[in-house]
């Protein structure tokens, strides 16, 4: 894989690569002109992102943006995901095994203290305010009176992964209580975590969940498991990946959610349903999932066409800082995308900017030459585009453009008489790379920095 990955970086550097619909990457963007209807300072809903086409939405739209061969190529088979998986583990804050990882006090201790010192400076530096006076001091206290204790468990029912255990929010000034940076994650059920502190009247655990550190209050665990069948639970025989979001079980207040993986036990296909292994307060039992049309037997094949379908699949979903209300951020939303390819990644979007098969840092080019390196980069794989808060996935270019999706909440639109106006999606939408241009922030395409590539090399051309 090596020299396939070196050939292909040096092609993503170097080469411009004939595309499905055209023999060129697209020109410089038409700019976005100002909105002089807007009122500068002011917030306003959006149902769609300016200058997408409702057509876009759909996965029919990126079929016909790629040749056949294109689209079901696979980019990276099984043991490539395995290799990557494997060098990802070696980074900081990328997803760990927390059955192997070494989890002992003193990394623990650290990791606490790493944690609560960004969160004080914060605090210091008038960056953060607490909504509850307080909260950040009493749940220091709270973390250093909390038990150790190392048991290996799985998540039920959803629930907040808070960065500190407080149910308090921390924000930025101008106050928006959708965006509370206490809210690291959300846990679905069927999430194996590690857990390594408990508060002394057992209300708040301090977890480790492979992607994301962090404590959770009053959650619905397992009973702990043994190593051993910990790992038997997460990886071994059949796997049924859950390709749907929000799959209905025979337990009333279960659902499934896009990018779980859970033992597959047996089918019924006279009446479409499926047997799966399902975590329960008593402990793993099977569990009956009455349509298995929202199952995988397996990890689904990383083609850019599975891909497409299931982030367009996607569309309109609701946008969720850090998980919060079931919603998903730009992270998840890539996070539990790659997840039914089995690709780990971690939480964070600067880390999965770097958890690619090929990276290409993009920062300090003209946009024209980015675009040319996003052209290039997309007929190696499956390319995220990162800019400092926000990652997105590349669908392709249609109209001579690229265009991305993402798990997104606003972006700011010029006015004709100066000022800008914010526009608040919430969801997961399709966006030019022009958003933003003329106001502060800048424009999508001048802000992206890294572009990561799930694939090795180019294939066939189309």
């Amino acid at each position: 894989m090596r020299h396939t990955a070196l050939a292909a970086l040096a092609l993503l550097a170097l080469v411009t690569a004939p595309r499905a619909r055209a023999d060129l990457p697209p020109g410089p963007l038409p700019r976005v002109e100002p909105a002089p209807a807007c009122v500068p300072g002011s917030t306003v809903r959006g149902e769609l992102a300016a200058g997408t086409p409702r057509a876009y939405r759909a996965l029919d739209a990126w079929e016909r943006a790629w040749s056949p061969d294109a689209l079901d190529r696979v980019l990276l088979d099984a043991s490539d995901i395995a290799r990557l998986n494997g060098r990802n583990m070696d980074r900081p804050e990328t997803w760990q095994d927390v059955i192997a990882a070494d989890r002992d006090l003193g990394r623990v201790e650290a990791e606490l203290g790493d944690r609560f010192a960004h969160l004080r400076e914060a605090f210091v530096g008038g960056g953060l305010v607490e909504d509850v006076v307080g909260s950040f001091g009493a749940s220091q206290t709270l973390a250093r009176a909390a038990t150790p204790v190392d048991e290996l468990r799985v998540v039920v029912h959803p629930v907040d992964l808070r960065c500190v255990p407080s149910h308090g929010g921390f924000f930025r000034r101008p106050i928006d209580r959708d965006f509370d940076r206490n809210q690291c994650a959300e846990l679905h059920p069927g999430e194996l975590v590690r857990v390594a502190l408990v508060s002394p009247d057992g209300r708040w655990q301090y977890v480790h969940a492979g992607h994301a550190v962090g404590w959770l209050e009053d959650a619905t665990l397992t009973p702990p498991l043994s190593p051993a069948a910990a790992r038997a639970y997460r990886d071994d025989g059949a796997r049924a990946v859950v390709v749907d979001d929000w799959v209905e079980t025979a337990a009333p207040d279960l659902y499934l959610r896009l990018g779980t993986d859970l033992p597959l036990l047996g089918r019924d296909d006279d009446v479409g349903g499926a047997w799966v292994l399902a975590p329960s307060a008593l402990g793993l039992e099977p569990l009956w999932v009455p349509d298995a049309s929202g199952l995988h037997e397996g990890f689904l094949p990383l083609t850019r066409r599975n891909a497409l379908a299931l982030v367009t699949a996607r569309m309109g979903d609701p946008y969720g800082w850090g998980g919060v209300g079931g919603g998903r951020d730009c992270s998840r939303l890539l996070l539990d995308v790659m997840a039914t390819f089995g690709v780990r990644l971690g939480r964070h979007s600067s880390v999965q900017a770097g958890s690619g098969a090929l990276t290409r840092d993009v920062a300090g080019l003209s946009d024209e030459a980015k675009l040319a390196a996003i052209h290039q980069a997309g007929q190696l794989g499956v390319v995220f585009l990162y800019m400092p808060g926000h990652i997105m996935l590349y669908l392709g270019e249609l109209d001579g453009r690229p265009w991305a999706a993402s798990a997104i909440s606003e972006y700011l639109v010029p006015c004709a008489g100066g000022g800008r106006e914010t526009v608040r999606l919430d969801k997961v939408e399709v966006t030019t790379l022009e958003l933003g241009r003329g106001t502060e922030r800048t424009a999508f395409i001048e802000r992206i920095a890294t572009l990561a590539v799930f694939g090795t090399g180019p294939g066939p051309s189309p």
